[in-house]
């Protein structure tokens, strides 16, 4: 519940249960007001402020039913040059901490001179949930799975709590609803800070409404070509190569962790620790420099039926590819152990290297010792609606098809104790994730003709989650600068990288590009 002092509508709204996940009608726009953030959202100690803003829930029909979004700002500490908004990805992903939660890794000079603003996105808690509640609805609120089955069943049990909101889970009325906001907080010209799935949104409001942004900031980038399955099946081959540099590194620094002084060796104490701690196939990565063609190959259910019987196309067979796939693409979930999803937060996050490394030293001296192993993984925890905003999002957007017929090459992979890397992008390509979800919106076209100032796009060379093709793919459709970053963080502004830092502040400050390259950021000191 929000602890605010909030305009006579918003409290009308409150009090009408739209915070906890209604959807009503008939009220006017207000000018809002900020004042304590919901519970959770924020850290404690924070000088952010919080307000509830209504906008449509269709923005086609602007007189018609609307939702609420909770909006964060934190005040320029000095003479204001701006206002930044941001979007940290997903899509999903909680964006009302983010400022909050960077204010001491980002440059003095960002918080002096600019609010931030974080909007949360619709759809997630905080911003008119999406629920979906099944016929078995528990005490708890047990949803319907969103990303499986049949979508007719799904959008019935979403409409049955608010008719039509399913549909209106889209990246276009994500940016249109930010465009309310700043209408709402009576700005003319935002600047604008996305990571990953937040270029993409981005990217989105730059083509929709060019003359409401001043400088944009695209770190970490989805290729606007790839929209989503094959995003989705491309970050494998990315992460693969990422997994290898880890192993190398700790390899590198054996005397410090003791496990193994080459990255092979290390890659089979990964094997033999995920083994033990039951994960089965996820222990099936082409090894550096080695073939694993010999390693066990078990099959996980449903595969191991699909291997049996064969596709028969029934919803029950296809809910149960599509929650594997789920767990494959989203690095969580119960199927995992572990040391693989922490490896998972260590494959795109080189600052956590060394506490993954002795993590994994741990558990190696103890078996039981995961306390490290499992903090890693929670770090990029998000509330259960990211996961079915998730899903809303890429299946009534998704613009590349998908091919079944990859489902065989894929079973071949696992079952020959081959690249589960390899496997799960052919699974992804096969379509599972969707399954009979045909897409209810096309991608607005994405076009940087009519900005003022051109965005300035940041890229890894080895980022694990956006493949490196993506910040050029970017760049050449807003027409941006890119500047490419060595390694493979996802997301290099505020990171302690001086070069990537003063160049995202002397394009704010300037709308110029004077760098083209920069080195990876320096590692914490241990």
């Amino acid at each position: 519940m929000m602890r605010t002092r909030i305009s006579r509508v918003a409290a009308t709204l409150a009090a009408a249960g739209l915070l906890a996940g209604s959807v009503v009608t008939g009220f006017a726009d207000a000018a809002p007001v900020f004042g304590s953030c919901p519970e959770g959202s924020v850290p404690a100690g924070s000088s952010a402020q919080c307000a509830v803003i209504s906008v449509p829930m269709n923005h086609s029909e602007p007189d018609g039913p609307r939702i609420d979004l909770t909006v964060s700002r934190i005040a320029a500490s000095g003479e204001r040059h701006g206002v930044i908004f941001t979007n940290p990805g997903g899509p999903g992903a909680d964006a009302l901490g983010f400022w909050a939660q960077r204010a001491e890794v980002v440059p003095a000079e960002l918080n002096a001179h600019y609010d931030r603003v974080a909007v949360q996105p619709r759809g997630l808690r905080w911003a008119t949930p999406l629920r979906c509640a099944s016929g078995t609805e528990n005490a708890e609120g047990q949803q319907v799975s969103i990303g499986g089955g049949s979508r007719d069943a799904i959008k019935a049990a979403c409409d049955a709590a608010q008719p039509g909101y399913l549909d209106t889970i889209t990246t276009e009325n994500t940016a249109r609803d930010m465009d309310a906001v700043r209408a709402a907080l009576g700005i003319d010209r935002i600047s604008y800070l996305g990571t990953s799935y937040g270029t993409y949104l981005g990217a989105v409001y730059a083509s929709l409404f060019p003359d409401r942004v001043d400088r944009m900031v695209l770190d970490s980038n989805v290729h606007p070509d790839w929209v989503w399955t094959e995003e989705f099946a491309q970050q494998q081959a990315a992460g693969k190569q990422r997994l290898d540099d880890l192993f190398a590194w700790i390899a590198e620094h054996n005397g410090d962790y003791r496990l193994g002084d080459t990255a092979l060796r290390v890659y089979q104490n990964w094997v033999r620790l995920v083994s033990a701690q039951g994960g089965g196939w996820y222990a099936n990565l082409t090894p550096p420099p080695a073939s694993v063609a010999d390693l066990p190959g078990e099959l996980p259910e449903p595969l191991a039926e699909l291997a049996r019987d064969g596709f028969n196309g029934t919803v029950e067979q296809g809910g149960k590819l599509q929650n594997l796939v789920r767990t494959l693409i989203s690095g969580g979930g119960s199927a995992q152990v572990p040391l693989v999803g922490a490896t998972a937060v260590a494959t795109y996050t080189r600052s956590f290297w060394p506490t993954f490394a002795r993590a994994m030293s741990d558990a190696n001296a103890d078996p039981a010792n995961v306390q490290r192993l499992l903090a890693i993984e929670g770090a990029t925890a998000t509330d259960p609606t990211g996961r079915f905003v998730f899903s809303a999002i890429t299946c009534n957007e998704n613009a590349v098809p998908g091919r079944p017929e990859l489902l065989g090459a894929a079973i071949g992979t696992i079952a020959s104790g081959g690249n589960a890397m390899d496997a799960r992008a052919d699974l992804v390509r096969a379509g599972l994730s969707c399954g009979s979800w045909r897409p209810v919106a096309e991608p607005v076209p994405l076009s940087g003709a009519a900005l003022r100032t051109k965005p300035l796009l940041l890229q890894s060379r080895y980022d694990a989650l956006t493949q490196y093709e993506g910040g050029p793919a970017m760049a050449r459709a807003l027409q941006g600068s890119l500047i490419t970053v060595e390694g493979g963080d996802h997301g290099t502004f505020g990171r302690g990288n001086p070069t990537v830092d003063d160049a995202v502040l002397t394009y704010l400050r300037t709308g110029q590009v004077t760098v083209s390259h920069a080195e990876q950021a320096p590692l914490p000191t241990r």
